[in-house]
């Protein structure tokens, strides 16, 4: 009985896993994912923040799935294969563009939506925080907020230099 649950246990694992790392090649995960690794420039991105990022999308926007997909087939026709292509070129006029800028904002901002100042409940949703790309240009030199530099309330004294901060 034991082995059987861990071997269901194994299955579903297994199928939730693959699901994640190998979509379809037509399904808008996989279309989703493709145009989301080409607008960003990267050659490596989470299946399951681009997971989390396509149900926020879709959730804020009803017709978000129509737009990616006719983006991704105009982006095909176009013959863009890579986001420098895309710099002043016609097609991110209009809804193209508004997609293409949804995309890249729940990957570099980590949240899909709009935040209200000063309300209880807007359509903010979280995709990820600590894999943000917003924070990828400067690690070198910035912390990702969330994690501390040092004891608690390092923060208290300021630096010596700035060289050694």
């Amino acid at each position: 009985m034991i082995s059987g649950a861990a071997l269901t246990g194994f299955a579903v694992l297994r199928s939730a896993l693959s699901w994640a790392s190998e979509p379809n090649e037509s399904s808008d995960s996989a279309i989703f994912f493709k145009l989301s690794l080409l607008l960003t420039s990267r050659k490596h991105l989470s299946p399951v923040v681009a997971q989390r990022a396509l149900h926020g999308l879709v959730t804020e926007d009803a017709q978000f799935l129509q737009n990616m997909r006719q983006l991704s087939t105009a982006m095909t026709h176009e013959n863009i294969t890579s986001a420098d292509q895309l710099y002043g070129h016609p097609l991110m006029n209009g809804s193209f563009g508004d997609t293409a800028k949804k995309i890249l904002s729940a990957w570099y901002l980590g949240y899909t939506g709009t935040p209200v100042p000063l309300r209880a409940s807007d359509s903010t949703r979280f995709v990820t925080y600590t894999d943000a790309l917003a924070y990828a240009p400067t690690l070198d030199a910035t912390v990702i907020p969330t994690y501390s530099r040092g004891r608690t309330n390092y923060w208290v004294q300021p630096p010596v230099t700035i060289k050694n901060d």
